[in-house]
């Protein structure tokens, strides 16, 4: 990695942390607008009577949530020749929730997750090759969700989401074109090239000062996403495991709020239902460029679990569906990356410390020797 492209991180880890602060604020706006006129103290009687059981197996689906990634980057790296742990793929786990959450349409994440494979000694190529791996299935599986999720819950959306529906439409078509517009690039650069030529020319026509400048950096894009499309060619078991994977991350974390209704003491829907309606609603509120879909999502619950909630525990199921699946591993993840970063400076003042000695050591061994000659 060159001194620009360190530089550039370092300066994208600093724009993130500023991006909290609209986070915070979204955050504070979104549960005043929900709970106004409503008694606290109702809330939190209600809320302090759900099973602990249940909750517990929804953090655990968290738990699966960023384990299977950590396992699908270990997986992937292994294959490229790095001896990783799954301490380390945690670690590229965490960061990549954290900073995706708190960043506008989740930019934060991925390079984050580059920076810290860097960081680790892994070349900036085998990581973006393993994001992008990563990314492709994110999309084909969440995607094929809410399609399922769609299909099967018909009976049950069909005409009592209309708010929502311009959203869903627009959410299968973003994340579509995204996904078809990456294996076009992998699958048929040369193609992609001569599209790229006719944008070009267009813009050069327009008197685009920086056309050539955004040719040679896509050109520099496309031929990078080669290695990994013979990546993907080579490795189809390797593929094969990933996916099987993001099938098992999605599904647990689209099975929250089925915990949530669990711990109400509620049984007569089953988990295939709440994990159908919220793959419907992840991808209706994943086009919407908010830090965590912090708004949109709480929103979008209130209109969709409606359905399945009673009315008379909708807001606290919001709150505790969001709350697991989100809220509170965001601040967990920001409990481990400042633990993380405190260690790591630990290390790092030791081992200048230690340096620093072994250096006086030698030196005064070395006119220890002059003395005696």
């Amino acid at each position: 990695m060159t001194f620009r492209t360190l530089s550039f991180y370092k300066n994208l880890f600093f724009k993130i942390l500023k991006n909290g602060g609209l986070f915070l604020i979204l955050i504070v706006f979104t549960f005043y607008f929900v709970f106004r006129g409503m008694d606290l103290n109702t809330v939190v009687n209600t809320i302090s009577k759900t099973n602990a059981f249940y909750l517990l197996i929804g953090a655990l689906c968290m738990c699966i949530f960023l384990l299977c990634e950590a396992s699908n980057f270990r997986r992937n790296l292994t294959a490229l020749g790095y001896k990783t742990s799954l301490k380390q793929c945690i670690n590229y786990s965490v960061q990549g929730f954290f900073f995706s959450s708190i960043t506008p349409s989740a930019s934060g994440g991925q390079p984050m997750q580059a920076y810290q494979m860097y960081k680790d000694d892994i070349k900036i190529s085998h990581s973006t090759l393993v994001l992008f791996v990563e990314f492709i299935f994110f999309q084909t599986v969440t995607i094929m969700y809410a399609i399922i999720g769609f299909g099967t819950q018909y009976s049950l959306l069909n005409g009592k989401i209309n708010s929502l529906m311009i959203l869903f439409i627009l959410g299968i078509v973003f994340n579509f074109a995204v996904l078809v517009a990456f294996i076009l690039v992998l699958f048929h650069s040369e193609k992609v090239k001569k599209l790229l030529n006719i944008v070009v020319r267009f813009l050069k026509f327009c008197k685009f000062k920086k056309a050539d400048m955004i040719k040679e950096k896509v050109d520099s894009i496309i031929d990078d996403y080669k290695d990994c499309a013979m990546y993907i060619v080579k490795n189809k078991g390797i593929m094969f495991k990933t996916f099987i994977i993001k099938c098992v991350q999605i599904f647990a974390i689209h099975s929250v709020p089925y915990w949530i209704y669990r711990s109400f003491g509620f049984n007569e829907y089953s988990i295939f239902m709440f994990v159908g309606v919220q793959a419907v609603l992840f991808i209706s509120v994943s086009a919407l460029p908010l830090p965590g879909s912090v708004g949109a999502s709480e929103s979008g619950f209130l209109i969709l679990f409606k359905l399945l909630f009673p009315a008379s525990v909708l807001n606290e199921a919001m709150l505790l569906s969001r709350g697991v699946s989100f809220y509170l591993f965001v601040f967990l993840c920001g409990i481990f990356i400042l633990v993380k970063y405190a260690s790591d400076t630990r290390a790092k003042r030791l081992a200048k410390l230690q340096a620093a000695k072994e250096a006086a050591e030698k030196k005064v061994y070395k006119k220890r020797v002059v003395q005696q000659i």
